[in-house]
């Protein structure tokens, strides 16, 4: 099996490897996946946390003249903080879709500097490979996957995950709606294979995505279900859907159960304000 030690570069395939950062805990598994795609022209899909080991290990990894362009699948915190110091030490490219400051951050107060956003359908393309954009949101608004053309490999970022489920929370941007119609896409896709941004690369991406929807469609309806018996607050939802999820991750499950209540709504499912009014059936 691949190694998921942090540090240690792990090929995964002819084109692609992988260096797992020192970043594990309940939210990022084993830790934020730092992939490196290309030989002679490297692309590193997010940096990961601002740890001078890390971005050593991707340098030694790639050499340092090596590395063109830095991708960021989105800008969450666990995956783009080593992207300046990174620059630093081979003066890369960065490119994202979006060149706005991190959520969370003052207005003033980027994160990274981004020299050329991408979008849907655009292609960057090294001398052994070309990675095609995807614009994925759901997750967060700005989230894209990476298609690497000649394996049909997937870089999903936090779309996808392996080993656990993706949070969608509305507080950071995240939409159940766009990520269940982005789950559904890939889906559909001629896929080898998925490289997810923590956990192990999946080698059998369509049942896997099918497990994915089938978890949040069974989600939405056990929502329903408790709604259906009255009224209820999102902390109501959780205990009785979550009854083995230690309390420190309460907060995270009503910010999920929030996502799911905010696409009901959507569809006239159900009815109700915020995460501390009382939700009922519509």
């Amino acid at each position: 099996m691949p190694d998921l030690t942090p540090g240690v570069p792990s090929a995964l395939s002819p084109l692609v490897r992988r260096i797992v950062a020192p970043n594990p805990g309940p939210m990022t598994g084993s830790g934020t996946n730092t992939y490196l795609v290309g030989i002679d022209e490297v692309a590193v899909i997010d940096p990961g946390p601002d740890e001078r080991g890390h971005v050593d290990a991707i340098v030694g990894a790639s050499m340092r003249e090596r590395v063109r362009w830095v991708v960021l699948t989105h800008s969450h915190p666990d995956h783009i903080p080593a992207t300046t110091r990174l620059v630093e030490a081979t003066g890369a490219e960065v490119v994202a879709f979006s060149n706005k400051v991190q959520p969370g951050a003052k207005e003033d107060e980027p994160i990274v500097k981004v020299d050329r956003t991408i979008g849907e359908g655009d292609v960057l393309e090294g001398t052994e490979w070309g990675l095609e954009v995807l614009h994925t949101p759901g997750h967060s608004p700005d989230h894209i996957c990476l298609l690497l053309e000649e394996e049909r490999v997937v870089f999903t970022g936090d779309t996808v995950l392996n080993g656990t489920t993706s949070v969608v929370n509305p507080a950071r941007g995240g939409d159940m709606k766009q990520y269940l119609a982005t789950l559904e896409r890939l889906r559909k896709m001629r896929i080898s294979r998925i490289c997810p941004g923590h956990g192990d690369v999946i080698d059998e991406p369509r049942p896997y995505l099918d497990d994915y929807i089938k978890h949040r469609r069974a989600r939405e309806r056990q929502i329903l279900d408790v709604l259906g018996a009255g009224p209820a607050r999102i902390r109501d939802i959780v205990e009785k859907l979550y009854p083995d999820v230690v309390p420190e991750l309460h907060d995270m499950a009503g910010n999920q159960v929030y996502a799911h209540l905010l696409k009901l709504r959507s569809e006239s499912k159900a009815s109700g304000r915020d995460t501390r009014s009382i939700w009922k059936l519509a």
